[in-house]
């Protein structure tokens, strides 16, 4: 046991973040622009709670298990505790909770479009660019299975980026059942111990093996037979068909064309060409369409996604990923409804996006508080007049801030307003209280004015440049 006077070593546990003033403005300044941007798309902000039930958690993915923080020793009515790990569960929970009624008009009407952003918990192994926890930004439309909601969700996407001032990225897009029809081509069936689905999952692990092996390498270990039987060994007939759909190449267009040929008569993949189809010609009226490609190799949640997913990357900082990714999901309350609600949302790792976004010089880390001004406190036993004069100061709008350095000569009180970074600086010292003014001193443009302190409210009134 330590002693008494031991000193704690100041340790932030591993993954988790702190963010310095200047960190936090500026990571402030993206949500907002993130926040702007989607509530101009019609999105209604919502919050829910950070703790819920460990069964509502449990059993949405198949290590979902090892990444759930449980609460220690909390329990609700005899039901264990557990921290979010991502905010679509939360939803899905919340949907179940207020169905619509239509006599009453309480509840939540469908289709909706929702946001929500907070942090999120995952007892991961810490490393570089995975934390325990990171913040979320979503962005969900429950209800419908329109393709315009998907075409409005990507077009947010690449609103997003623009209004974040990223010029080079690229939105790639998929369907979940083109993958799925890529297990018909492949003439997976399922086993007695082996189902399509756990076939599927090897499959599309081995082809996202591509840019590291080679086509050539990939096809070789879907033919190989294992002693355990839990390989495909993919005839020679089926390899050809997976190497075909490997080779698509092209413009978007030219993909579907010739995606269409591959498929030939596997039904669930030729709907998931007319979705993109759709999708595209959606697009085309937006604005989006030349930055979303068309891009086979993306099989994210398999376990999950049911129609379109996308992925955005930022082709200047390839290294962080995908920065905003979602797709199209059914069975986001079957859980505790039984029936499915088919829905499309996307999610910004904010974290991650902001550590691309300093990457790309795109974020004013200059900033360091949002006080508008600083009032030098360099006259001895008059603080009540320095408070005074703050206070009607704020009542014009501003945020004010009076130096509480112990130092009042002007020198220190000086240098302590310009670090601090403020706009204004207001020097009032026993001369210019003598005389009725104030000067105030533009750190920016350094021009300098002096006011009468009866007029120091109107001329505030009039500064609209926070900093």
């Amino acid at each position: 046991m330590s002693g008494k006077n031991e000193l704690l070593s100041a340790q932030r546990p591993g993954g988790f973040l702190d963010f310095l003033p200047a960190e936090y403005l500026a990571r402030q300044k993206m949500l907002n622009t993130i926040e702007r941007t989607f509530t101009s798309y019609g999105f209604d902000a919502i919050e829910t709670s950070i703790v819920e039930f460990r069964s509502v958690l449990e059993g949405e993915e198949g290590d979902t298990g090892k990444q759930i923080f449980s609460v220690v020793n909390r329990e609700v009515h005899g039901e264990a505790l557990a921290l979010r790990f991502d905010h679509t569960i939360p939803f899905a929970r919340l949907l179940a909770q207020n169905p619509y009624d239509a006599q009453s008009k309480k509840g939540v009407r469908l289709p909706w479009r929702r946001m929500v952003m907070g942090p999120v918990f995952r007892g991961e192994r810490p490393q570089q660019g995975r934390y325990r926890q990171f913040y979320q930004f979503d962005a969900d439309i429950a209800g419908t299975n329109e393709m315009i909601a998907d075409a409005e969700l990507i077009t947010m996407m690449d609103h997003t980026m623009m209004a974040l001032g990223v010029e080079h990225f690229v939105i790639r897009i998929n369907n979940r059942k083109i993958l799925n029809g890529l297990a018909d081509i492949a003439g997976l069936k399922d086993q007695s111990d082996f189902l399509i689905a756990d076939q599927t999952k090897i499959l599309m692990r081995t082809l996202d093996k591509i840019d590291k092996i080679g086509i050539d390498e990939v096809i070789s270990q879907l033919q190989v037979a294992t002693e355990d039987k839990r390989s495909l060994a993919l005839s020679d007939d089926a390899a050809k068909k997976v190497r075909s759909f490997l080779l698509i190449s092209g413009t978007n267009e030219e993909k579907l064309t010739q995606c269409r040929t591959v498929f030939g008569d596997s039904a669930i993949a030729q709907e998931g060409i007319e979705e993109l189809q759709e999708i595209l010609t959606l697009l085309s009226s937006t604005g989006a369409a030349e930055r979303v490609i068309v891009d086979f190799s993306i099989a994210r949640g398999l376990d999950y996604y049911t129609g379109t997913v996308m992925e955005t990357n930022l082709t200047d900082a390839p290294e962080f990923g995908s920065v905003f990714s979602g797709g199209r999901y059914d069975g986001l309350v079957r859980r505790f409804t039984g029936q499915d609600l088919p829905s499309v949302g996307a999610s910004i790792g904010v974290d991650r996006l902001f550590a691309a976004l300093v990457s790309l010089g795109k974020l004013d880390m200059y900033q360091k508080t949002k006080t508008n001004i600083v009032i030098m406190r360099i006259m001895h036993g008059h603080d009540d007049l320095y408070l005074d004069l703050a206070q009607r100061i704020r009542k014009a709008g501003h945020n004010v801030e009076i130096s509480l350095l112990r130092d009042t000569t002007f020198a220190q009180q000086f240098s302590y307003a310009l670090e601090r970074g403020a706009r204004h600086v207001i020097i009032c010292g026993d001369n210019e209280f003598a005389q009725g003014v104030v000067q105030i001193k533009d750190t920016k443009t350094r021009e300098q004015k002096e006011i009468t302190l009866q007029d120091v409210t109107t001329y505030f009134q009039n500064i609209t440049d926070a900093i």
